[in-house]
């Protein structure tokens, strides 16, 4: 087989330009793929010196003047990239890499150039930069779409609970009121009462109370039904004073539900407290279509973020209501959920389950 035919066939298709030179730089031999780089054609080529491929002010030339020598022991190999000029004086740039050699006679050091564009390499590194770039902004864009979908869906939550709590809070609020309308007519009776006392008192000097006045006393007290008002009273003041309490609890539990805490800082957390001031807020939602059975078992504290495992638990519980209403809406009309909350530790953990 003819080594040289063999060998120049694989040049002619290698995609990398090959040059090899005279001792002087002047181009013998190149392949296909140089005339392609460079758009010079093959005669064109023919009678070019490397450094109308190179711009002059490279390192290459000054490489190639000091590698002229006769004595091979002093050739080494060149690689870096450069910057090179087409035919139309177009600058592009391309990773050269000289190889010094010997000419047949051992004489005259010739070279063999390997250069690759790198310019298609470049405009993909470039893309590939770019879509990096847009990939780094469109994951920042995500998380503040994802940081953003989470408020919305707290405030969604608690948006969805807000009629439920104005009505946990009116329901208490409005039959106090009702019973203070009540307390300040029969506190007009009573007062009426003593007055009319204090009146007969002072109007009688001998001890006791005259007839007149006597009947005119048992006449009122009919009057202002106040054997009723004293019976009353007592069951009054009870039903106010559960009423304020209902609402101090709501609002209590709303406040510890709302409680924010600075992002990423933990705080002593007693997971008990939080399941019940968010069965507090979630307690409209759930009493017409569930009982609630809790079994909370004595818990230490725990770090966490007391605002977040709150809208967790939140989120279960609205989520269980969800299924019972479709379950009733689709299965059984009669159907009335129960939703089971249990607490306990051990050594290593505290736990709940729903």
């Amino acid at each position: 087989m003819n080594i040289n035919y063999l060998f120049e066939s694989m040049m002619k298709y290698v995609r990398d330009s090959i040059i090899i030179t005279d001792s002087n730089g002047y181009i013998e031999s190149f392949n296909t793929s140089t005339e392609e780089i460079w758009h010079y054609s093959c005669d064109e080529l023919k009678k070019l010196h490397i450094n109308n491929l190179f711009s002059l002010e490279d390192e290459l030339q000054a490489d190639l003047n000091a590698r002229i020598y006769k004595d091979i022991v002093s050739l080494k190999q060149w690689s870096g990239e450069l910057s090179a000029l087409d035919k139309n004086k177009n600058t592009f740039n391309l990773i050269v890499s000289v190889y010094p050699v010997l000419d047949d006679n051992f004489q005259n050091v010739n070279y063999f150039i390997i250069s690759e564009d790198i310019r298609e390499k470049k405009s993909l590194v470039q893309e590939l930069s770019l879509k990096n770039q847009e990939l780094k902004e469109a994951l920042k864009n995500l998380k503040t779409t994802q940081l953003s979908m989470i408020q919305e869906d707290k405030l969604a939550s608690l948006g969805q609970l807000s009629a439920g709590i104005a009505h946990e809070i009116n329901n208490p609020l409005g039959f106090i009121i009702s019973n203070f309308g009540t307390l300040k007519k029969y506190t007009e009776k009573l007062y009426a009462m003593v007055s009319l006392y204090k009146n007969s008192i002072n109007n009688n000097n001998e001890g006791y109370l005259s007839e007149e006045d006597r009947i005119n006393l048992v006449n009122t007290e009919k009057k202002y039904n106040l054997n009723f008002i004293m019976g009353d009273l007592k069951e009054l003041l009870k039903d106010t004073e559960d009423g304020i309490e209902r609402v101090r609890k709501t609002v209590g539990a709303m406040r510890n539900f709302a409680h924010s805490t600075v992002e990423g800082e933990f705080e002593q957390y007693d997971l008990n407290d939080g399941i019940n001031n968010t069965l507090v807020i979630a307690k409209n939602e759930l009493k017409y279509n569930a009982n609630i059975e809790t079994t909370l078992g004595e818990l230490p504290y725990i770090e966490a973020q007391s605002n977040e495992i709150n809208q967790v638990i939140l989120n279960i519980i609205i989520n269980s209501s969800f299924a019972i209403k479709e379950k009733q809406q689709n299965v059984d009309s009669e159907y009335f959920g129960l939703l089971k909350i249990n607490t306990y530790s051990d050594s290593s953990f505290v736990y709940c389950s729903i």
